[in-house]
């Protein structure tokens, strides 16, 4: 699955023009020849007229004329004298076959096609700019990623990025050309009559005259494939196998995203649906549930999230409120975590009017202002290099997040808290070395461990059990708490177990030392010698609530790259909680619970695209 492409569309070949693309641009000349000098056939047809001007009487115009005494200019003794006259009249008639597949050929034919071999190369040059720019935008680990992801460096990305938009100027002139011959003297004539045929047929004019034969010879290259009706059962059957093949892709997206994260599976084999499959990475264990439906559920220390592919959330010619009013029905009926990955352009779901809504379907996390909802959007698309990198942040979210918020791990004995004589003797005891972190944090009636204990507090620790283990044969408070002195030992052991994972830097690996941890209390920050990246919490000031962090630079990068799906464009997976919109201080973070960010009321703040213009919108 790793291995498996995943991109549409980024050789060369795709990126040069077609075959047939090639054949138009050189026969479109002929065809636009032919829609104002086009063959025609004499024809006939009956018209009143004045009598002045009749030279050929119609059949039945005596007829007519005894019946229609309007058309009389008097009489007399030998009869009427008309006024006007059925006539037969004689005209140039346009109405042939090889004209009509002329403007058929100009529409629906070529103007469809252009439209959306346009619309795709101008998605294909977006991302392409998009990794052409990626080494001056971002982290250069999120570089690396998506130059590895593409399978080229910065200079093909140029070099393919040039040649995509020689390819879409071309394209786009000869798409204007065609669209000009749609007011053609010959389109005028026949007023949308077109062959009704699938195939040409081949006619003389066709075979004989030069620009009919080249207008067929771009007929032949454009030809539709013919319709056949489709039963029930078969429609089902194409969009099942539709759907389940997105379900495929977003596996393959999220097996990547676990990959890049350093997770790997216990055992080298794919979930079946309905199966699952353990994970072990830097943070601990993980599993991947994979439903019968196609939803994938990550599940992290018993917090599980949803991924739901969901291929047609977003249509390419939806308005602002069929998206809008689609969102809000499935937020109403959502009740836990879940992240839709939907396939779309994030270049248009960013730019929805409503900002909102914007932050809520280009994102794993919803920086939107309203607080609760469990719901959030990402866009996808084999067209775009950055897809991996917007679904690798929700696996990143689901799996990090959760060892984070788990934290500070509880010294429990047989799964209750330890009695309250044991903590107060372990607080004065003074395990921890004088001028480290400090070691325990105490809760309610519950005492947690911080850090993993050096060398010498692990001696003074069993120094302490020990003390302990020999006063229960006294007859003092030791003796009545024997079987928690006991598992004392055990519930260090274990709570040192569930911390040593956090010493990894979830970014480069590195392991860093229990003296690392800063901070008091339910909160640590970690700050890794080897690459910058600082993890554990922030505070939030509003509502006292924990905020999980990966912060992988203190530098404020790229703040010109602002908007709904920032954070993706400029971190990838490596952000968890999102870093203030502004970008002008550093270590600010919207915080997940009350939506509040610290630099709203703040000077810093007063240009934020979120806080302010978002309540303008």
């Amino acid at each position: 699955m790793v291995s498996t492409p995943l991109l549409s569309g980024h050789d060369e070949d795709t990126v040069d023009l077609e075959q047939r693309e090639k054949l138009l641009a050189d026969r479109l000349p002929s065809i636009a020849h032919i829609t104002e000098r086009f063959v025609t056939r004499l024809g006939e047809r009956s018209e009143l007229l004045p009598v002045a001007r009749v030279k050929r009487p119609a059949r039945r115009a005596i007829e007519r004329l005894a019946a229609h005494t309007e058309d009389w200019a008097g009489r007399t003794l030998a009869g009427p004298v008309p006024r006007r006259a059925l006539a037969v009249t004689r005209e140039l008639d346009a109405n042939l076959y090889e004209n009509r597949m002329v403007t058929e050929l100009v529409h629906p034919i070529l103007s469809t096609a252009m439209v959306t071999r346009i619309r795709r190369l101008r998605r294909l040059v977006s991302d392409l700019a998009d990794l052409k720019d990626a080494q001056h935008v971002g982290t250069h680990r999120r570089t690396s990623r998506l130059y590895s992801f593409w399978g080229e460096d910065a200079s093909k990305a140029a070099e393919n990025h040039v040649h995509a938009g020689n390819t879409l100027e071309v394209l786009e002139k000869v798409a204007a050309w065609i669209q000009s011959l749609r007011a053609s003297t010959l389109s005028r004539a026949l007023k949308g009559k077109v062959t009704g045929q699938r195939s040409l047929r081949r006619t003389n004019v066709i075979n004989n005259d030069r620009h009919y034969r080249s207008a067929g010879e771009v007929w032949t290259a454009y030809e539709r494939p013919e319709v056949f009706e489709e039963s029930h059962d078969e429609r089902q059957r194409r969009l099942t196998s539709r759907h389940r093949a997105f379900d495929q892709y977003v596996l393959g997206l999220v097996v990547r995203g676990l990959r890049n994260l350093g997770y790997a599976p216990l055992e080298q084999r794919l979930p079946a649906p309905g199966g699952h499959v353990d994970l072990s990475g830097t943070w601990g264990t993980a599993t991947l549930h994979r439903r019968l439906d196609g939803v994938l559920e990550l599940t992290s220390q018993g917090v599980t999230t949803r991924f739901v592919p969901l291929l047609d959330l977003v249509g390419p010619d939806d308005d602002a409120l069929a998206v809008a009013l689609r969102w809000s029905e499935l937020r109403d009926i959502v009740d836990r975590k879940t992240v839709v990955v939907y396939l779309g352009a994030s270049t248009a779901i960013r730019a929805h009017p409503n900002r909102t809504l914007a932050a809520a379907l280009s994102s794993a996390v919803d920086d939107g202002l309203e607080q609760g909802g469990h719901l959030t959007g990402i866009p996808v698309s084999p067209l775009e290099t950055t897809s991996l990198e917007r679904v690798a942040r929700g696996v990143a979210l689901a799996v990090l997040t959760p060892p984070l918020m788990a934290y500070p791990p509880a010294l429990n004995v047989a799964d209750s808290a330890l009695p309250q004589r044991i903590v107060d003797h372990l607080a004065a005891a003074n395990i921890g070395e004088s001028g480290a972190p400090s070691v325990f944090h105490q809760s309610g009636k519950t005492l947690r461990l911080r850090r993993p204990l050096v060398a010498a507090e692990q001696a003074r620790l069993t120094g302490v059990v020990g003390d302990l283990t020999a006063a229960t044969r006294s007859t003092g408070w030791q003796r009545d708490l024997g079987p928690s002195i006991s598992l004392l030992q055990a519930a260090f052991d274990s709570a040192s177990t569930q911390l040593a994972p956090l010493l990894g830097c979830p970014v480069c690996s590195a392991v860093a030392e229990p003296r690392q941890f800063t901070r008091d209390g339910d909160v640590f920050l970690i700050e890794c010698r080897s690459c910058s990246t600082r993890w554990g919490h922030e505070r939030c000031g509003n509502c006292q609530a924990r905020i999980p962090i990966v912060e992988p630079s203190q530098e404020l990068l790229n703040p010109e790259v602002a908007g709904p799906g920032w954070v993706e464009r400029v971190f990838g997976q490596e952000a968890l909680a999102s870093p203030c919109w502004a970008r002008k201080a550093a270590n600010r973070y919207i915080c997940p619970e009350c939506r509040v960010c610290p630099l709203k009321t703040d000077a810093l703040g007063s240009e934020c695209g979120r806080c302010h213009r978002a309540e303008v919108a």
